[in-house]
């Protein structure tokens, strides 16, 4: 009995196998990585310690680190000037 619903089921689904296995008829396009980095670009420095003085070497996240500290430094400035 249980074997006649599930050879059932099994038929039932077999056309959406068929379409998720489907090999797409058009162009293949190849996957492209939008977000990865320049390869030809000049190499960031680990630690923006190491070359203060040139923010165009360092990593994106440490510019992001610098730019937040600093408005909290002027928001902490503001607050203790005013208070």
């Amino acid at each position: 009995r249980n074997h006649t619903k599930m050879s059932g089921v099994l038929r039932a689904a077999a056309p959406l196998a068929r379409r998720l296995n489907a090999v797409p008829k058009g162009p293949v396009t190849q996957a492209t990585r939008g977000m990865a980095s320049d390869p030809n670009a000049p190499p960031k420095v680990a630690y923006p310690w190491l070359d203060p003085g040139n923010p165009a070497n360092w990593k994106e996240e440490h510019v992001v680190f610098t730019i937040l500290g600093g408005w909290g430094l002027v928001i902490f400035g503001a607050k203790q000037a005013f208070s």
